[in-house]
């Protein structure tokens, strides 16, 4: 699963989702951007990932509902 998470202008970010079938439990968390303005304006840069249990997961979205 993947969605925008901010867009402005010409930038965009997107955070995926995706569970690990060899390590059932475990999920891909990967961050990108693309910027509409950049030479190749359809390739998205990975900005930033991690490997996280679902243990992990619930604890991420805790803080996240607890700041917001």
């Amino acid at each position: 699963m993947k969605t925008v998470i901010a867009q402005t202008g010409d930038f965009v970010r997107q955070v995926e989702i995706v569970p690990i079938s060899a390590q059932p439990g475990t999920y891909q968390l990967q961050f990108s951007s693309q910027l509409t303005s950049a030479r190749n304006p359809l390739e998205w840069q990975r900005n930033f990932g991690l490997v996280l249990q679902k243990s992990e997961l619930h604890k991420l979205n805790e803080l996240i509902n607890a700041v917001l």
